[in-house]
């Protein structure tokens, strides 16, 4: 019987290469989920990520992580395989302050852009997924375009971005076809452009950051967000978006703000947030998350996630607890 070694493994260099290593980390949870509109019932996850890093002789770095929780979906197995088109893997090649990402990645606006989920963390990610978080991932769309949440996965949601680090800035170029390329209605490709910072002033350590996202004839979205860290393991931050979608007399903008406190094993997070799409419609959400570490990669975590708005004939609470383990 062949023996498998789940560990990090060191690879014999090649020619033109300095040094490369491949590193196998891992993540699971269990235990329950539910809410208001849902019994509660049992929860279980399990990932695996694999990420491979080198060294050139010149000193360029490059690397690649797959994630096999979602090379292995059975709505992404096929992307897996198929290079016109993300499966769960990314890869970059780096030297000196510039990054070139290709991939499962972040457009602009998601990786300049704060979020406000600034502590904790649960299992079913209540604290994320209510109406009023702003995650700048594209996740929903607004009369057939992913917009309000920044366009990021619209098109075949292999994104290409490229970071350029100067001391406490980063400047983030991305780019994502909508249909391999192709001339669609709409526009072809989504474009982003952001700026971000991060660093000390005074005794407060803040992480800033400002981006514009669109696609041609569709839509286009402006986002800033401010965290900070104080003393005493609290943090507080905001952040605002304004969405122009084509066709629509109204923009859509959104505000959240967001609250952690973190010391020795203890972190509890809360965030607020409301979509305001026009004409008196809007959605709005909070979220709350705690966790406490229990020591060797295992922690207890609760979350709690509400929503309400014009979207919604009656409110949705869920809820989840357990555990969560990191290899």
């Amino acid at each position: 019987m062949k023996k498998i070694l789940f560990a990090t493994t060191a690879l014999v260099a090649t020619a033109g290469v300095a040094s490369a290593d491949v590193a196998l980390t891992g993540s699971a949870e269990m235990g329950v989920f539910g809410g208001n509109q849902a019994d509660t019932q049992f929860f279980t996850d399990l990932d695996v990520t694999f990420t491979m890093t080198g060294e050139a002789d010149n000193g360029l770095t490059f690397g690649a992580t797959i994630d096999l929780d979602e090379a292995t979906d059975s709505e992404l197995s096929a992307d897996f395989e198929n290079p016109a088109v993300q499966g769960g893997e990314n890869m970059f090649i780096s030297f000196g302050g510039m990054t070139l990402t290709m991939g499962d990645t972040d457009g602009a606006l998601d990786k300049i852009v704060p979020e406000m989920a600034l502590a904790g963390g649960s299992l079913a990610d209540d604290e994320t997924i209510h109406a009023g978080f702003q995650h700048a991932d594209g996740g929903a769309s607004f009369a057939g375009v992913a917009a309000a949440y920044g366009l990021d996965g619209y098109g075949d949601g292999q994104i290409a971005r490229l970071d350029y680090a100067y001391d406490a800035f980063t400047f983030s170029l991305s780019a994502e076809q909508v249909a391999d390329g192709a001339d669609v209605s709409g526009g072809d490709t989504i474009w982003g452009l952001g700026v971000g910072y991060s660093g000390m002033i005074s005794t407060v350590d803040l992480t800033a950051g400002l981006a514009y996202q669109a696609l041609d004839d569709a839509a286009a979205t402006t986002g800033f967000g401010v965290v900070g860290s104080f003393g005493g393991g609290f943090s507080a931050g905001m952040d605002y978006s304004l969405t122009d979608v084509d066709g629509r007399s109204d923009d859509i903008t959104h505000w959240g703000l967001g609250l952690g406190y973190e010391m020795n094993a203890l972190a509890v997070g809360f965030n607020w947030g409301k979509f305001d799409y026009g004409d008196g419609y809007e959605d709005n959400g909070y979220g709350l998350a705690a966790s406490y570490d229990l020591g060797g990669g295992l922690s207890a975590k609760f979350g709690y996630g509400h929503s309400d708005g014009d979207s919604f004939s009656d409110e949705v609470n869920t809820y989840s607890l357990g555990l969560a383990m990191s290899f």
